[in-house]
């Protein structure tokens, strides 16, 4: 606590000082030094040697003798972490967590060598995270890129299959770079670090884009139909007459005339890059959205109240990369390939990129993001219990532990956790009560599965997967406490129902000792079977193929209409984030009304359902926006930026 006041009260002058003083000899950012470099050098060398008895602590210092050869290229890339602030919008997993203690105390030698961080460090703590959360992020990704170069070394050495597979690597690269060039969210080296929202590009055109596509697609039943979509359709009757029938045609004849704009088959190797783009592993992190959103409070207001997702997700991208696809058939060729790569992550027990890892759905974004969660929980699941399973059998192989039982006979206790405060088994009064360890609680479902669960009960009247966890629960406390009875079971799960009374033996509440209780018949029936042994409680393998299934089954319709409500949330991220820039530029500048009127604008007339007139005015409406926006000029063009302000209050906002 005393090293984070510290760094609480340094100002950034004296920082400035501190980097003049540490720094002089310093002439590029690739030239700072290490905590090896010796104190014969520069009064700067001198400065930041290390105290004998004392490390410096510098982050890219080699931990491991595997690490030493890279300790250069550790601290040129640790340094760059610091360009941007993504690093701090990322999740991070608990294995990558260092102890705020200990990142506050490694925090101010790091801050002393590195300008950009403590920019970041300026613009960040405490607006949006504190101290050390900070600290704590920055070194999860400090330990992230470590594990990542150590890894990428190995691979190195291990001779052709790697040099085949850096081969691969570049050409892929190559594709997504072809895929995304000229995104205006990207920075000029083309890696989008000059923006929050990464490589992500959804103008107003790729919107009205988006928008047509939803107007084919309606004619549709399965995506597989779109590649024929510039066929005539075959929907409307000739027995049709007057007005229905003149309507009816020019319907028609508008969809054909879409079909035909966008049926023409596309580039191969457009669509690869995309698909590389959306499952990229090493790019496609999972950024942290309850922090992104602090930089984009329009955004998350509009997020909150339509069904949508994420503009940082899997969705948001897939919908950008939707939108750079020519034509329906190109569109639907990378639904298909999307398709076959979420099996195969899930399959595979690898999580789906940009999406949450091990939340349960929310029920607030589109059933699209709530279906993607729902596999990434699956996934983790299995690969807990995979890797549970696999442990406790290697435990209890080693193991030669054996309760001894009333009757003489000696059985292995498997499954236990930890002691129950002591408390002693009824008729084993040697042993002591052990906590067993239980499959996780509580199902992960999505709004349409609790629909289906609570129309299967209401018909049914049952409660089993209630019932089956304290089955399995029973079973479990069985395998790791052999020889314990009911009340053993009770003491440890519902205490309540363990009546002790002075001077008197205590006994099971009188609602354990009816007639046919529940409980009884349930410990009776239940074997001995430690939780890893058990069928999951929480069918992962049944809900993560049911759901690529309904994926794979999505009605044309719902999905693109889906996408362009993700679409839209995107182009008000950007739009957002560009008017922002301009505020920050121009106080004055009403750029920032012009983003909150289109937020409440979309608010009203964004949801699902959506006809052509309500397409028509997002799209029209966002184009409005984009071209006030983007024209906006500096303060000595006023009276043109009056008269683009007015030209946008001109425009039918329907509202």
């Amino acid at each position: 606590m005393k090293r984070l006041k510290e760094l609480k009260e340094m100002s950034r002058s004296s920082l400035k000082s501190s980097l003049k003083s540490s720094l002089a000899f310093v002439t590029g950012q690739d030239k700072v030094p290490t905590s090896t470099s010796s104190s014969g050098g520069s009064g700067g060398e001198k400065s930041l040697a290390a105290e004998p008895g004392k490390a410096v602590g510098l982050p890219w210092e080699p931990q491991t003798p595997e690490e030493i050869p890279l300790e250069r290229e550790l601290r040129s890339k640790m340094l760059k972490l610091s360009q941007s602030s993504e690093p701090w919008l990322e999740e991070y997993r608990e294995n990558e967590k260092l102890a705020p203690e200990e990142a506050i105390e490694r925090a101010s030698e790091i801050l002393k060598v590195d300008e950009n961080l403590r920019k970041i460090r300026f613009e960040l703590v405490p607006k949006v995270v504190n101290e050390e959360e900070f600290w704590v992020r920055y070194f999860a990704a400090v330990h992230r890129l470590r594990c990542r170069l150590v890894d990428e070394a190995a691979k190195a050495g291990e001779g052709q299959d790697g040099e085949t597979e850096d081969e691969v690597e570049r050409a892929c690269q190559a594709l997504r770079s072809a895929t995304v060039a000229g995104g205006g969210a990207a920075s000029p080296d083309g890696d989008g670090r000059g923006s929050k929202l990464g490589r992500l590009e959804v103008s107003a055109k790729q919107l009205r884009h988006m928008a047509r596509a939803l107007e084919t697609a309606r004619g549709y039943r399965r995506m597989d139909d779109l590649s024929d979509a510039g066929k005539p359709s075959t929907t409307m009757t000739t027995k049709t007459s007057g007005w229905r029938h003149a309507v009816a045609r020019r319907v028609e004849a508008g969809r054909n005339m879409l079909a035909r704009k966008m049926s023409a088959g596309g580039k191969q190797e457009r669509l690869v890059g995309a698909v590389w783009d959306l499952f990229d592993p090493e790019d496609a992190r999972v950024t942290d959205w309850d922090l992104v959103m602090a930089f984009f409070p329009s955004t998350a207001k509009l997020i909150a109240q339509v069904p949508a997702a994420s503009p940082t997700g899997f969705l948001a991208h897939l919908s950008s990369c939707m939108g750079k696809m020519g034509t329906m058939a190109e569109m639907s060729e990378l639904w298909a390939h999307a398709i076959e790569e979420i099996t195969w992550h899930f399959r595979n027990l690898k999580p789906i990129p940009r999406v949450p890892r091990e939340r349960s759905p929310d029920l607030q974004s589109c059933p699209l993001q709530q279906k993607l969660m729902l596999l990434n929980n699956c996934i983790a699941r299995k690969a807990r219990f995979l890797n549970r399973r696999k442990m406790e059998r290697e435990a209890a192989a080693a193991s030669e532990e054996r309760v001894a039982l009333p009757d003489g006979t000696k059985v292995q206790r498997r499954g236990h956790k930890s002691a129950l405060d002591g408390k002693r088994m009824l008729l084993v009064p040697d042993e002591v009560i052990w906590v067993p360890e239980t499959q996780e609680e509580g199902s992960v479902l999505t709004e349409e599965l609790i629909r289906e669960q609570e129309d299967l009960i209401s018909k049914t009247g049952t409660i089993g997967p209630g019932l089956q966890q304290l089955l399995f629960d029973m079973e479990a406390f069985k395998a790791a406490n052999p020889g314990g009875v009911l009340e053993d079971f009770v003491r440890w799960y519902s205490p309540a129902d363990w009546v002790e009374r002075d001077g008197q033996e205590p006994e099971l509440s009188s609602r354990m000792k009816e007639p046919g209780n529940m409980w009884t018949e349930l410990f009776a029936k239940a074997k001995a079977t430690p939780a890893s042994e058990q069928n999951p409680l929480f069918d992962f393998d049944y809900h993560g193929e049911m759901t690529i299934e309904s994926l794979a089954q999505i009605a044309p319709s719902d999905l693109f209409e889906q996408l362009f409500i993700v679409s839209v949330c995107v182009r008000h991220a950007l739009l957002e984030e560009e008017a922002t820039a301009l505020k920050e530029a121009e106080p004055e500048s009403k750029v920032m009304a012009a983003v909150s009127e289109s937020e409440e604008f979309s608010v009203t007339t964004v949801s699902r359902g959506m006809g052509t007139s309500k397409l028509e005015k997002i799209c029209a409406a966002y184009e409005t926006v984009e071209d006030f926006i983007s024209g906006c000029a500096p303060r000595e063009h006023v009276e043109e930026e009056e008269s683009l302000w007015n030209d946008y209050h001109e425009t039918p906002w329907g509202i």
